[in-house]
């Protein structure tokens, strides 16, 4: 088994696979407002004391579950549920300031309350990305999972409906540079043809 749960790791976000696809033509319908001009949402969390919390800002990223052996036995539970925000939105708001740190991989810092033990963030070396515990945010709308990471090693009374996946553009921006397998299996850079 793995040391390190693949969806916390920079590696997960590199290593996904996207399928071909031709890029849609842009619309020629006028913007109603620039994005620059929508404010982000912005999202808080805690601890189950209070006394550690934060806010993220932006569309929450790869809502996912994970059961590896870290998230069980740090969790107690089957599976804790992690969703990404970009690392430089994370904001330390509560009165116990930064959580303690404790690393599970010497790669991968776990961020939790000193006090009452709640598990809040994570946070790979060199990744522009910080993964929340889905349940320490205060809104979890918009925060289903979408994958289950080492689902082989769940328990197996657990039975998991994913929700389905976000329909992704190819013309997206965030995608221009996700490696994509095509039908021959052949894994490139790019966007295709």
């Amino acid at each position: 088994m793995p040391p390190t749960c693949p969806p916390c790791s920079p590696a997960h976000l590199e290593t996904r696979t996207r399928m071909s696809a031709p890029r849609p033509a842009r619309s020629s319908l006028p913007a109603t407002q620039a994005a620059s001009e929508v404010p982000a949402p912005v999202r808080t969390g805690h601890c189950q004391c209070g006394r550690i919390s934060y806010q993220v800002t932006g569309i929450p990223d790869d809502p996912h579950l994970c059961s590896c052996v870290h998230e069980t036995r740090i969790s107690g539970g089957p599976a804790v549920l992690w969703v990404g925000f970009a690392l430089d939105s994370l904001i330390w708001t509560g009165s116990g300031g930064e959580p303690k740190w404790y690393a599970t991989y010497p790669t991968l810092r776990r961020g939790f309350c000193p006090d009452c033990g709640t598990q809040l963030v994570s946070v790979a070396d060199g990744s522009s990305t910080v993964m929340v515990t889905g349940f320490s945010l205060t809104d979890q709308s918009g925060i289903e999972p979408l994958g289950h990471s080492y689902r082989e090693e769940a328990v197996p009374w657990m039975d998991i409906t994913l929700a389905p996946g976000p329909i992704v553009l190819m013309s997206d921006a965030r995608v221009a540079d996700i490696p994509f397998a095509d039908c021959t299996g052949a894994t490139e850079i790019g966007t295709g043809p």
